[in-house]
């Protein structure tokens, strides 16, 4: 192969240049950036956030300085740029939806294991409300299998729909504990449960955001 940048390298090329023009154009401010460990040395890391937008991605890599390598629908991967800009510049893997993809799942995992900062979108689609749906259980199979930490995370717009120089929030919430989610027990884990209480602390992001009562 030719001697050039890694991916990781290109990444952060690509990072340092689009994060201006993305503020710019997509203005965004991160809230709670001090509850996202560090990844690696041993700490095992998932982000679980809700899905507003094509540019959820971008966003998360943008608000933080860590790679995140994103669980990503198949079709998104059909051509050639999709491909590049998804696989080599965001760093993202296709997983196919609603066929029980062991493929995907195997090597998500063997990301997470490996000390990279696994993105998943637990609704599995994207949809531009404030009504998050039922999880998919995913998110919750891995976080099992891995005994990751997860961190909840939300993307907070006007209407939820994503705008040219409307302000977007990025919010980082507390890490969730394989515990605390009751995925310890990975003989028999309640993945239903710990989906729900995903959910349930990504919803409470977005609450808090809005200034809902709860």
């Amino acid at each position: 192969g030719t001697v050039g940048m890694s991916d990781g390298k290109l990444r952060r090329v690509i990072l340092a240049i689009v994060r201006p023009l993305l503020r710019l154009i997509f203005p965004y401010r991160v809230v709670g950036a001090e509850n996202l460990p560090k990844a690696g040395n041993g700490q095992r890391l998932m982000l679980c956030c809700n899905h507003i937008s094509i540019l959820d991605p971008v966003f998360l890599l943008a608000a933080q300085r860590q790679p995140i390598a994103f669980m990503a629908k198949s079709e998104l991967f059909a051509g050639r740029f999709g491909r590049w800009l998804l696989g080599t510049v965001m760093g993202a893997f296709p997983v196919e939806r609603g066929k029980g993809d062991t493929g995907a799942v195997e090597h998500a995992q063997a990301l997470v294991e490996s000390g990279t900062i696994l993105g998943i979108f637990p609704q599995g689609t994207c949809r531009r409300t404030r009504e998050l749906g039922l999880p998919k259980s995913g998110a919750a199979l891995i976080a099992c299998r891995t005994q990751a930490t997860v961190i909840p995370a939300c993307l907070v717009t006007k209407h939820f729909h994503v705008r040219p120089f409307r302000r977007t929030t990025v919010v980082f919430g507390k890490p969730l504990t394989p515990q605390e989610l009751q995925l310890e027990n990975t003989a028999h884990p309640q993945l239903r449960p710990a989906s729900r209480m995903l959910m349930g602390s990504i919803d409470a992001l977005i609450g808090e955001q809005l200034g809902e009562k709860t």
